[in-house]
């Protein structure tokens, strides 16, 4: 099994929604929180989000999706698109969010998705952490995890997961 998606990895996930209720609604309430400075209606100028590992979107609110204008999904698991559209198409329809997913490899063409959405706020969800299980030297995970806030800096965008990712704070 591959840690980081496939069948059956969703399959766990979707069984683990009740389980996962008291996370998911917490990583809600610090999305929708006024204090977050990459909230749609904080950021006029930032109408989409590029949500980068975005699997089926298990752990986003869909709430907080749909304030956006549009949504741009990024993961290399090709169950990952047709489940966050399963899960979150319909309100984000309904909400007027466009939705575009996309099978690929955010992280190892970063710099160019950035360019190519330059106002676009930047969310990382549970892929920070599993760079640490597709690589095998944690001073190489350090060194990527370095080079990605690297490139975001300047940019709004958060990262929700694990202890490999961790907290940030504003000397980055």
């Amino acid at each position: 099994m591959n840690l980081t998606g496939g069948l059956a990895w969703h399959w766990l996930a979707w069984r683990s929604k009740e389980r996962w209720a008291p996370t998911s609604q917490a990583i809600e309430k610090w999305l929708m929180s006024e204090a977050q400075a990459f909230k749609p209606s904080n950021t006029k100028d930032q109408p989409s989000l590029l949500l980068i590992g975005a699997s089926a979107g298990w752990m986003m609110p869909t709430n907080w999706l749909c304030q956006f204008k549009e949504v741009h999904t990024f993961d290399i698991d090709p169950l990952a698109a047709p489940l966050f559209r399963w899960r979150h198409g319909e309100n984000l329809r309904r909400s007027g969010t466009a939705l575009t997913c996309h099978t690929q490899n955010a992280l190892s063409d970063l710099p160019s998705l950035l360019r190519d959405h330059s106002k676009a706020c930047i969310f990382f969800d549970n892929v920070l952490g599993q760079l640490r299980f597709t690589d095998s030297e944690v001073q190489s995970t350090e060194k990527n995890i370095s080079q990605i806030v690297k490139c975001l800096k300047g940019r709004e965008w958060g990262s929700v997961h694990d202890r490999m990712s961790g907290p940030v704070n504003g000397a980055l």
